[in-house]
């Protein structure tokens, strides 16, 4: 079991590395909390200040990263209070970090009429701004490429094939047009001479995907900042130049074995119609890459040769074209998204991802997300338990119980005003029989059908109508493989539940058992000794706080009423005037 502790700086240069401080705190947390980074760093730290990052890897695998927002070096011949432990020393070098709650929640604004739940998760996420994204079935090269060929085949249609003579209609071309007989790799990410309809093309980037450069170039330096400092010399005997120079062969070596089958353009259009993103500020046209039943670009991602680029945080990606299937590619993974095979009619909502995330789980019924240092969504059923921790009082604490204060278990509901106006109010009887009637208003416009916010709603009081467990795991010896939105079972010894189980509660799913789903991590870390702390929540909560994390960025009434234009009755003096 080990750690390492990165510091990099403002220019995004990685300036220091520790596998063995004197006292660090970690903690990641829920997506609706801030996760925070305290504690001491060597003495002889050079360089270190607000605005830099810190970041903490446990056994190799990213666990947590933070923004420096206060430093405070000290010296003297004393000791000091820190973190529940007094610290000896001449000179310390305490600072504090924090990545603020709700990372990667972008705002979409789509409909969706008669989707199920976990179709309207991928293409929610899809439309996402930024780098969230969820994970699909791959082993390695060349299943992604080859997954990328069949679903360009299957959206390709005589309808769609570029016109012949220009770019400015259609979205393919094939090997029939396509003369690539000088055509070569430019780099790794980028093909010249390419002739088609027999008009030489400009030199064609591949889009979603970044290469290294082969030369120390302005694009280097982005990718790189510390490489603006070195000459070019330094560059050509670095493994960024080696790394570029392997990209653009095994791009060589494609295009004189499997040849181009067919080439297409980047199909996102603006509101006009107008196609908006297949020629970048240098005059080359973007666009996917297939031959020998492959796609290009997928293939050098697979390969470790590019990394997945979102060109202005993915705006001009095609939800549709389910491009962010390409994190999965740079590695093994499963599927992430569950299908709950629920049904939502009629889906109207604007607000964040995350927020959508959180109904879209509830309305599935037993669903529940979580989301990674480097934002890949878990969306799946609340079931059986990732952990099954019997009690050992050497390795381990255990603190039992439970809050009632955010429990809810009569909800009145308030769909968009606009539509049904429709209002109804759930209970839960048993929770009011034992709890007494906890009363909460829901305004979610996204739904304006009763059948909608029953299961919605349904799947809120399965969660909200309890106690909330307020438990907790001390593993005294460190635990490497713990996750934040892992749903653990104890068992074994003297471990009880004190409280009365209520009737129903969790939907009867964990009847019985001792449950709860981990909604905080905190490693401490002195010297080469690693504790964790682990907190829990309900099994059925991927935030902590549901209720008012959903409607969070929902646009209110007012605003709704005012800037609803597209309403069928705008221009019929009923309030909706332009003038």
């Amino acid at each position: 079991m080990g750690y390492r502790v990165e510091v990099w700086d403002t220019w995004n240069r990685r300036i220091a590395a520790y596998d063995d401080v004197p006292l660090l705190e970690v903690t990641r947390a829920f997506p609706d909390e801030t996760d925070r980074i305290r504690g001491l760093l060597p003495a002889g730290t050079a360089d270190l200040g607000p605005g830099y990052s810190v970041r903490v890897r446990v056994d190799g695998e990213p666990f947590a990263e933070a923004t420096v927002t206060s430093v405070s070096p000290q010296w003297g011949d004393t000791r000091k209070l820190v973190l529940d432990r007094y610290v000896h020393f001449h000179e310390v070098i305490e600072f504090e970090a924090a990545r603020g709650p709700r990372d990667g929640n972008t705002t979409v604004s789509p409909t969706y009429t008669n989707r199920e739940v976990g179709a309207i998760v991928k293409d929610v996420i899809n439309r996402a701004p930024g780098a969230i994204h969820y994970l699909v079935d791959h082993n390695d090269y060349p299943g992604g490429a080859e997954r990328e060929y069949a679903k360009f085949l299957a959206r390709k249609t005589d309808e769609n094939e570029l016109e012949v003579g220009g770019i400015g209609a259609g979205q393919w071309v094939g090997s029939g047009r396509i003369d690539a007989g000088a055509a070569y790799a430019k780099d790794g990410d980028t093909i010249a001479g390419l002739v088609v309809d027999g008009v030489a093309w400009p030199d064609l980037r591949f889009m979603l995907i970044d290469c290294e450069e082969t030369s120390r170039n302005s694009h280097a330096v982005k990718r790189h900042p510390e490489v603006a400092e070195w000459t070019d010399a330094r560059y050509a005997a670095s493994g960024y130049k080696l790394r570029g120079d392997a990209a653009k062969d095994a791009l060589q070596n494609w295009l004189d074995t499997k040849g181009i089958d067919y080439i297409e353009l980047n199909p996102h259009q603006d509101a006009a119609g107008v196609y908006d993103d297949r020629v970048d500020a240098y005059g080359r046209y973007l666009g996917l890459v297939f031959g020998g039943g492959e796609c290009f670009n997928a293939g050098l991602v697979e390969l470790g040769h590019a990394d997945v680029y979102l060109y202005e945080d993915g705006r001009y990606l095609v939800p549709e074209m389910e491009l962010k299937d390409f994190y999965s590619y740079s590695k093994a993974n499963e599927d992430s998204v569950e299908a709950p095979g629920i049904v939502l009619v009629d889906f109207d909502v604007t607000g964040g991802v995350l927020e959508v995330l959180t109904a879209l789980a509830y309305a599935g019924n037993g669903y529940v997300w979580s989301i990674t240092p480097d934002l890949a969504v878990r969306f799946r059923r609340a079931t059986d338990p990732d952990r099954v921790l019997y009690f050992d009082p050497v390795q381990m604490g255990v603190t039992l119980g439970s809050t009632a204060s955010p429990l809810r278990n009569v909800i009145q509901f308030s769909g968009n005003p606009f539509a049904t106006g429709l209002s109804k109010t759930y209970s839960r009887a048993a929770s009011i029989d034992e709890f007494g009637s906890q009363y909460h208003l829901l305004e979610y416009f996204a739904l304006d059908l009763a059948e909608d916010a029953d299961k919605l709603v349904e799947g809120v009081l399965n969660d909200v109508a309890y106690p909330e467990p307020s438990g907790s795991v001390a593993f005294f010896h460190g635990d490497n493989d713990i996750r934040v939105g892992d749903i653990l079972e104890l068992r074994g010894g003297p471990l009880r539940r004190l409280e009365r189980e209520a009737a129903g509660e969790w939907d009867g799913r964990f009847a019985g058992k001792l449950m709860g789903r981990v909604k905080r991590v905190c490693h401490l870390f002195f010297g080469k000794v690693m504790t964790t702390d682990v907190s829990l929540t309900s099994p059925l909560r991927s935030v902590n706080s549901p209720l008012s994390f959903m409607v969070r960025s929902q646009p209110s009434a007012y605003t709704l009423y005012e800037f609803r234009l597209d309403d069928a009755t705008v221009g019929l003096d009923m309030g909706y005037h332009l003038d």
